[in-house]
């Protein structure tokens, strides 16, 4: 889940949960989601912004509940969740569900895929309230949440400070870190000396 907010908006808001977007609300999301994300794209290695027909899909795809805030008729936030595992290709089921055997087996292991705000309707408490309505998705059927964080938004934001306020609303709730991956990069100006894989020369092992 990515996070990205930061003017506010005086005009009230309502929230809806809808299965099922398409047309030109489709449209607008679209336009709000590339604005939201594709800073992410200088900022994080993981991928967060995907093509127009993948977010398009998505928006349309009835097994993934989208809530979105609405302002003057128009959308101006968004948050998706599912519990449709296979419609996220960026996680393992298989992981989650020998993790959680007892949600498995009630299909109640649900995925935050993201929470987002419009650029002309920011504000943190709509942020918050996209969240929440997100996280009671699964509390509703006492099921778990997964979603992933970068560290840019951890930083910057206070992503996991956040995601605990959002917590604290429910009953008996726990967050924790499910898994961590650490992205590497080694600089490699040169090669080993003398060793005979260099560049244009081919090596074959002597036959013994």
């Amino acid at each position: 889940m990515s996070i990205l907010e930061a003017h506010p908006s005086a005009a009230p808001i309502t929230i809806t949960h809808e299965l099922s977007i398409t047309g030109t609300i489709a449209e607008a999301l679209w336009e709000a989601y590339h604005i939201n994300f594709e800073p992410l794209a200088e900022l994080a290695v993981l991928q967060h912004l995907y093509a127009r027909d993948e977010v398009m899909a998505e928006l349309a795809n009835s097994r993934i509940t989208k809530i979105v805030g609405w302002q003057d008729g128009q959308p101006v936030g968004l948050a998706m969740v599912t519990n449709s595992l296979e419609d996220v290709p960026q996680i393992s089921p298989a992981f989650l569900r020998s993790r959680y055997p007892e949600h498995a087996a009630r299909n109640t292991i649900y995925v935050g895929i993201l929470v987002m705000v419009t650029p002309g309707a920011r504000r943190r408490t709509l942020f918050g309230r996209l969240s929440t309505e997100l996280w009671q998705v699964p509390a509703l059927v006492g099921g778990v949440l997964v979603f992933d964080v970068c560290d840019f938004n951890r930083e910057v934001f206070g992503a996991e400070r956040l995601a605990q306020q959002v917590a604290d609303n429910f009953p008996r709730s726990a967050v924790a870190v499910l898994d961590r991956q650490t992205w590497y990069a080694a600089e490699l100006p040169e090669p080993i000396p003398g060793h005979p894989r260099v560049a244009g020369h081919s090596h074959t092992n002597p036959s013994v």
